[in-house]
């Protein structure tokens, strides 16, 4: 393989959703920000090419999202999460429940 070409990698947030699920499925949404927070650091320290951490992150938060089942944000720890995922759906529905709790429109 030309040095050029990528080194073949696998699904890594597929396998971080396999390994990481039964740990955050019954904890609350602060207790899932504050590992996913650490797991962040943590990821950020072992993948060196940032291009590909930005990549596998937000992904391993969409397909973690996903597998939690999530209908509708209910805490802004929740909301933070999401805002996370690679999915534009999550993204959206995080900054409309942020604004809705949080906008200009609902300061005194």
């Amino acid at each position: 393989m030309p040095a050029s070409d990528p080194v073949p990698t696998p699904d890594l947030a597929a396998e971080l959703v396999e390994r990481c699920y039964r740990l955050l499925a019954g904890k609350s949404w602060p207790e899932r920000l504050e590992a996913l927070m650490q797991m962040h650091d943590q990821l950020r320290d072992d993948i060196q090419d940032f291009q590909l951490f930005c990549e596998i992150f937000p992904r391993f938060v969409e397909q973690l999202v996903g597998r939690f089942g999530v209908s509708e944000i209910t805490s802004f720890e929740q909301a933070q999460v999401m805002a996370n995922s690679a999915s534009k759906t999550h993204r959206d529905a995080a900054g409309a429940w942020i604004d809705g709790h949080y906008g200009r429109s609902n300061r005194s």
